[in-house]
């Protein structure tokens, strides 16, 4: 009998993917080319041709993470973090942020939303719609982390778990938003878009630091 491992997990997820519903690969295709119009569809009731948005979520993340983590296996990638004279809780922080992206995305997630809804989005979408196509946004974001360690950790045999790589995953995340976010918004045409798209990608940053920086310090602090 084969012995679980990462390797047999994996082939279990690709044995899934390959017998999914045509609609998520669709779903998926169109919340990275056009993600404005897809969004306005699926918000005005044209929903049976588009993946849910919380089995969309999970199953990009989840598959992000078995990949991920099945890359770092395969390849033996250590990580490594900026030594810029950090305290042992910070790097510890850090540790913590590294090994599980995936859960301190979720406050982000929200706190996101509720920033777009708030500065964008209260005029014409109600702030849970914002949520769920926040769903789709981050799904979509980590179809793109795939194909990020796809290239970078298999192909070109960079060390995905170096503190570049996670610099490189906040320009992607920030480029990727952005593209989501004026797709949307212009075609709602709201009032003063450019400033106000701005003002709530200053204020997501600010969250975002927020979170990553100090949420896993307070987790360790709380929990150790």
């Amino acid at each position: 009998m084969e012995r679980l491992t990462a390797k047999a997990l994996l082939h279990e997820i690709l044995h899934f993917f390959t017998h999914i519903e045509e609609t998520f690969f669709k779903t998926s295709l169109y919340f990275i080319i056009k993600p404005g119009i897809t969004s306005l569809h699926y918000v005005h009731g044209k929903r049976k041709r588009y993946q849910k948005p919380v089995s969309y979520f999970l199953i990009w993340a989840g598959f992000y993470i078995l990949l991920h983590n099945f890359i770092l296996d395969r390849f033996h990638y250590s990580l490594i973090l900026q030594e810029n004279g950090q305290t042992a809780l910070q790097q510890e922080a850090n540790i913590l942020l590294r090994k599980h992206f995936t859960f301190f995305v979720l406050p982000i997630l929200f706190s996101s939303s509720f920033i777009i809804w708030l500065v964008l989005g209260r005029s014409r979408l109600y702030y849970f719609e914002v949520f769920t196509l926040s769903l789709y946004g981050c799904g979509s974001y980590f179809l793109l982390l795939i194909i990020s360690d796809l290239l970078l950790g298999m192909i070109f045999r960079i060390n995905i778990n170096h503190y570049y790589v996670f610099f490189w995953q906040t320009l992607l995340s920030f480029l990727y938003n952005t593209w989501f976010t004026v797709d949307l918004f212009r075609r709602l045409k709201i009032r003063r878009m450019a400033v106000r798209i701005l003002v709530a990608s200053i204020l997501i940053s600010a969250a975002g630091y927020v979170i990553f920086i100090y949420a896993p310090a307070a987790w360790i602090w709380l929990f150790k």
